[in-house]
Order: C-alpha cells, then sequence, then structure tokens
C-alpha cells in the first residue's frame, strides 16, 4: 500500500473516530437528566419509604414563637419609610432635625436594623 493511501486512511479513522465521539456526548447530554433524575427518585424512596409514617397536624409540636413577636411594633417615622433603601434613608437623615434623627434611630434599631443607617442616624444625633 502506498504512504498517501496510508495517510489517507488514518485521516478518514480520525475523522470517523471523532464523529462518533461528539455523537456519543450529544446523546449522553440528552440522556443525562434522566439518569440524574431516576437516581434522585431511587434514594429519595429508599430515605422516605411510602410505608414510613408521617406526621399528622395533631402530632405535631407547637410552634415556637420569636421573641421579637412580643416587642410592640411602632409606627413608621415617616410615611413610606419602610419603603425607602439604606442610601435613602442615609441621604433623608441630612435633612432631618434631630428629633426625627431619633424617631428613625430608635425605628431602626428594633425593625429592620441597617448598620448604615443606624451610624447616620447617630452621627446626626447628639447624645443626651
Amino acid at each position: 500500500m502506498p504512504a498517501f493511501q496510508i495517510t489517507d486512511r488514518i485521516k478518514q479513522d480520525v475523522r470517523n473516530a471523532r464523529m462518533i465521539g461528539e455523537f456519543t456526548v450529544k446523546i449522553g447530554a440528552q440522556k443525562l437528566p434522566g439518569l440524574i433524575w431516576s437516581v434522585v427518585s431511587k434514594v429519595r424512596s429508599s430515605v422516605y419509604p411510602e410505608t414510613a409514617p408521617r406526621i399528622r397536624p395533631t402530632d405535631a409540636p407547637e410552634p415556637v414563637v420569636a421573641s421579637t413577636a412580643s416587642l410592640p411594633r411602632s409606627a413608621e417615622p415617616r410615611e413610606g419609610y419602610d419603603l425607602l433603601t439604606g442610601t435613602q434613608v442615609v441621604e433623608l437623615l441630612a435633612s432631618v432635625e434631630e428629633l426625627e434623627a431619633r424617631k428613625i434611630l430608635e425605628y431602626e434599631c428594633t425593625h429592620r436594623n441597617r448598620a448604615v443607617v443606624i451610624a447616620a442616624a447617630r452621627s446626626v444625633t447628639t447624645p443626651q
């Protein structure tokens, strides 16, 4: 067999191998989600079998009430305050009087607790 025929044969074999490899990867990528889902389903069914007893609502423990629920909710220091971003509140603090700044500080400490706003409000209010 002449040398040029050998190299042409090798080139064709490489093209065929590449085409088969690309086809295999493409088909594998299409089947992969289904395979993963089947494994997840099997694991889920082994961990949570259908025959396992379920907790009924009457058997459920009492819900835990957060300690902040007992704190009184005061009104917003300014209408629409809860809609303002931290940057907007800091800009607002630059133009309000000390009494309103104290209200904002108190409200922020008990509700949103944004560090930037609290620091800005403390810088505006003078210590009593």
